[in-house]
């Protein structure tokens, strides 16, 4: 199975995995900043993976599929988790679990629905990507420590609601061209540095 993350696209991918994995971690025992800034460079590989992949020739059936699965398990991980995770440590009663478990089966369902249909013809996939979430998240977090503080309890959950039902809404968008991917990764790199300083700045 390891022979698999020999493909270059493959260990791209899993490295947004480990990153994942690591901001799951962090933000479980507290690390909001910190984990919310590691989540964006697993955006920022899911972001690159994809690219490798459509220049790499001669890929094998079983290397694209499993680098397709690996893809939908980091999607997942960032879309869904990690912003679940975080979000419900600041709602202050059962409500919490409802709501990670709410994240979580929206992320799962817009994951599974663009598996099976993926892009149409045109370019255009249902629903929002989940890869916006994140940095929504970041954006969030940016402000309340720099500009004005927020009640993070009331106002994430009032965002993130809305936010998950635009996943699994009937509406068409466009798949990013190399311009908006650029300006992507730039995005995530700022906000995790952002963050990071945040973090930092708050010890």
């Amino acid at each position: 199975m390891i022979a698999y993350l020999s493909d270059r696209a493959n260990a791209v991918t899993a490295l947004g995995l480990l990153c994942s994995g690591a901001a799951t971690g962090l933000a479980v025992k507290g690390h909001y900043e910190a984990g919310v800034a590691l989540g964006l460079w697993a955006i920022i590989a899911d972001d690159v993976d994809g690219e490798i992949a459509r220049r790499t020739r001669n890929r094998t059936l079983a290397t694209k599929a499993i680098g397709k699965a690996l893809d939908a398990f980091s999607d997942l991980m960032f879309g869904s988790v990690i912003p679940a995770i975080v979000i419900a440590s600041f709602i202050e009663s059962p409500a919490s679990a409802v709501f990670t478990a709410f994240l979580t089966l929206i992320g799962a369902l817009r994951l599974a629905y663009f598996d099976y249909f993926g892009l149409d013809d045109r370019g255009y996939s249902t629903g929002l990507p989940l890869s916006y979430a994140l940095p929504v998240l970041a954006g969030i977090l940016l402000v309340d420590h720099t500009i004005a503080p927020f009640e993070l309890g009331v106002v994430l959950p009032a965002v993130f609601v809305p936010l998950s039902l635009l996943h699994i809404a009937p509406f068409k968008i466009k798949a990013s061209g190399t311009l908006m991917h650029v300006l992507t990764i730039g995005a995530a790199i700022a906000a995790s540095v952002g963050l990071l300083m945040t973090s930092r700045a708050g010890q």
